[in-house]
């Protein structure tokens, strides 16, 4: 109701102060709406995603921030731009402007109005906008519409600018054909996610690619592959059934035929593969605690002769490639499923030696800060912490370990839910040193992992450097560890690092590998804590 009220009041009192202004400024200004529109839309990705988006907490809000910002900045300076052309206005009688002036006025309110709730609906937030819930998963799990507004002005601007995509300002990627009913994405299909709306909501599309399409005669299955920065916060992938879509090629006005998914196919825990029904709103796509990669089937209803061409999830549009047409789709979803990358060969490789703390030996399953304890008082506002645990961020920390109370003390790094901290010295004349001879086989950009016994990866997500000035922490959990931001360690040998790894549960690591290359064997059980 406070919406619907807000939306029919504010439009109200826009045509009515360009009523005012005259029917020769409304007009002007409803010229300078539909050009900073087009303009916000146009920029609008390429905004988002190239400046806006940096693996941070603000991606959640990027995209509506990113349609938002050049729409105010583009009709600032339109409005600026014409005052200066067209500095004086046309006379007319008062009746001439409140009954012309007053409708155009409205147009510029609906559009308005209608952009500020696009933008909005595309921000992190609950999955309802003040109440207002327009399309979503009903309680069966498929995507429905749920409720709508008296003035619709969302579906009204969608509609306005998507024909102008496709019509006086057509383009060679349309909005029409490239992000059909937008609206719906806003209202609230994107923020139908996790937990009420506490999922992320928006991934860059390098986060995930698409590795092959078959289209059956009245199914489509897509195989998607994520990677980390496509987790959520970081985490743990999660992904609605509202936020997964299969768009198909579009051609002139008409709007693409837009299906949502019916099953998928993921890996489970115990390291098998089962497919999954969305038919309740409590299932999600969900991944593996400490996987970096998961690759994932989505099966979509999709009329035969038809050809897909795009699948956006959480809005990141993915061309679709390798597709090929198939009699049953069924089989594909049974037998189709990730197929999981091979063992390195460690044999024969220098043995890491377990110990029980981070500094006693090669490799250890610990979530300890040794040498470093410091409190919450004391932590610098470049490292976050959770739980009194250490987070994300980069700090320099002194040695003085004097005692910190229980209350405050920080020494251990945060293990995310299945997940454990494993920590392996990389340090100059260690069995797993990074700078050994058999180092330098490896790429410039290579990046150090562990592998599991069954062939899953896990690369560094942080390190310790012991260095003359202090213990320099860094930790990155949701992108992980460039090559260019490991330190690089003196021929003397005199100080030392060690790379912080975030591990599945139950998994066993057999070695450590930079790049290609493999550096080191060992047999450890990554176990659950006992907390």
């Amino acid at each position: 109701m406070f919406l619907n009220v807000a939306i029919v009041v504010l439009v109200l009192l826009i045509g009515y102060w360009w009523a005012n202004q005259g029917v020769f400024s409304a007009i002007i200004h409803l010229l300078c709406v539909i050009v900073a529109g087009a303009l916000a839309l146009a920029f609008w990705e390429p905004f988002a995603y190239g400046l806006l988006m940096r693996g941070s907490f603000f991606d959640s809000y990027a995209m509506g921030a990113g349609l938002l910002i050049p729409f105010v900045v583009a009709l600032v300076i339109l409005r600026l731009a014409t005052n200066k052309l067209v500095p004086a206005n046309v006379l007319l009688p008062k009746w001439a402007n409140l009954g012309l002036g007053y409708p155009v006025g409205l147009a510029s309110g609906v559009l308005t109005t209608g952009l500020l709730l696009i933008g909005l609906g595309m921000m992190q937030s609950d999955r309802s906008l003040l109440g207002f819930v327009g399309y979503g998963r009903a309680n069966a799990g498929t995507v429905a519409q749920i409720g709508g507004l008296w003035l619709p002005v969302h579906q009204i601007t969608d509609e306005f600018y998507g024909r102008l995509s496709v019509g006086a300002l057509s383009t060679s990627q349309p909005l029409r054909h490239y992000n059909p009913q937008l609206y719906q994405q806003s209202a609230s299909l994107l923020r139908d996610s996790f937990k009420g709306g506490r999922g992320q909501v928006a991934m860059r599309p390098s986060q995930a690619s698409v590795e092959w399409v078959r289209v059956c005669p009245d199914k489509c299955v897509v195989m998607v592959r994520f990677v980390r920065g496509a987790f959520d916060y970081g985490t743990q992938l999660t992904v609605s059934g509202s936020q997964i879509r299969l768009i198909a090629t579009g051609s002139g006005t008409a709007t693409p035929h837009v299906a949502f998914p019916e099953r998928w196919r993921q890996e489970i825990s115990d390291g098998g593969q089962h497919i999954f029904r969305f038919d309740d709103k409590s299932h999600y796509v969900t991944t593996i605690p400490g996987r970096e990669l998961a690759d994932m089937l989505f099966e979509f209803p999709w009329p035969e002769g038809l050809l897909p061409q795009f699948i956006q999830i959480k809005n990141a549009r993915l061309e679709l490639k390798q597709i090929q047409s198939m009699p049953s789709c069924n089989r594909v979803m049974r037998d189709g499923g990730a197929s999981r990358a091979a063992a390195t060969d460690f044999t024969g490789k220098r043995q890491l030696v377990a110990s029980g703390g981070p500094r006693g030996g090669g490799i250890s399953v610990s979530n300890s800060t040794v040498p470093v304890m410091t409190s919450t008082n004391r932590l610098p506002g470049s490292m976050k912490e959770l739980d009194k645990k250490l987070l994300e961020g980069f700090a320099v920390f002194g040695r003085d370990r004097s005692f910190v109370g229980q209350q405050l003390r920080i020494d251990k790094f945060y293990e995310t839910l299945g997940t454990r901290i494993v920590q392996v010295d990389v340090s100059r004349g260690q069995p797993g040193s990074i700078f050994s001879r058999a180092a330098d086989k490896a790429a410039p950009d290579a990046v150090a992992m562990l592998v599991d016994s069954v062939g899953n990866t896990y690369t560094a997500i942080g390190y310790v450097h012991e260095r003359p000035d202090g213990v320099a922490i860094r930790l990155h959990p949701a992108q992980g560890l460039s090559a260019d931001l490991i330190p690089h360690l003196p021929t003397s040998g005199t100080q030392k690092l060690r790379l912080i790894f975030q591990v599945t549960i139950n998994s066993t690591i057999v070695g450590l590998q930079l790049g290609d290359v493999p550096l080191a064997r060992c047999n450890i059980s990554v176990l659950e804590h006992q907390r």
